[in-house]
């Protein structure tokens, strides 16, 4: 007999125990961004739970399966997770120090990302290859290299920045090739080991007037 587990009854006591350690931190802040700390807090947990677990290491991903066996784990865990959680938040709370930096305004966003500019072929680029794949790569690597925080953003900037950079330079059919032959995942696991030496800000995060969360 299969044993079910419940992953959102585990999400939500996994969420609820975040909750604690944020308002402990952060409980000054206005409740938009206290909101969307915490929500940065929950999903970066739970996929350093999945990445502890080697859910990001299977061959075939399938979300289902990664539910149940993330639910499992977190059940087998929870007399020490508490523990495990303080840990990991005070190295998250660092690195969100780090890697983030906030803005309030819609010409302060536009003055930060105004040199940003895309390929005209990496939209077909990405259409062609496996992002999700790609993205758990990226976060799993993110995480052993201890960054811990906006994982999922910091993965999706450092992928569209890579493939941009290769579309510019060899083309989106030659990029697509790379992507197939491994190239691709290589160069973006050399550009995750070379964070380390690196101390700026790689996410930026807007907040409108009324101080709920908009990119």
């Amino acid at each position: 007999m299969s044993y079910y587990c419940d992953f959102e009854s585990a999400a939500a006591a996994v969420d609820g125990m975040l909750s604690e350690l944020v308002k402990e931190q952060f409980g000054d802040m206005p409740r938009g961004e206290l909101d969307a700390i915490r929500e940065f807090v929950f999903r970066d947990f739970m996929h350093y739970l999945a990445t502890r677990a080697g859910i990001y290491n299977w061959r075939r991903f399938s979300e289902k399966k990664a539910r149940q066996v993330l639910c499992i784990y977190i059940e087998r865990m929870w007399g020490k997770l508490w523990d495990l959680a303080a840990e990991w938040f005070a190295l998250w709370k660092m690195k969100w120090n780090q890697r983030v930096r906030l803005v309030f305004s819609e010409d302060e966003f536009k003055r930060a990302t105004q040199s940003v500019k895309w390929a005209s072929g990496l939209d077909s680029v990405m259409r062609n290859i496996d992002l999700s794949e790609l993205r758990l790569f990226v976060v799993a690597h993110l995480i052993r290299n201890g960054e811990v925080a906006g994982v999922e953003q910091i993965a999706e900037y450092l992928i569209r920045d890579e493939l941009n950079s290769l579309v510019e330079k060899f083309g989106p059919e030659k990029t697509v090739e790379m992507y197939k032959s491994g190239e691709v995942a290589a160069r973006l696991l050399q550009r995750i080991n070379s964070l380390r030496n690196v101390t700026d800000p790689l996410l930026l995060l807007k907040f409108d007037f009324g101080r709920t969360p908009v990119s």
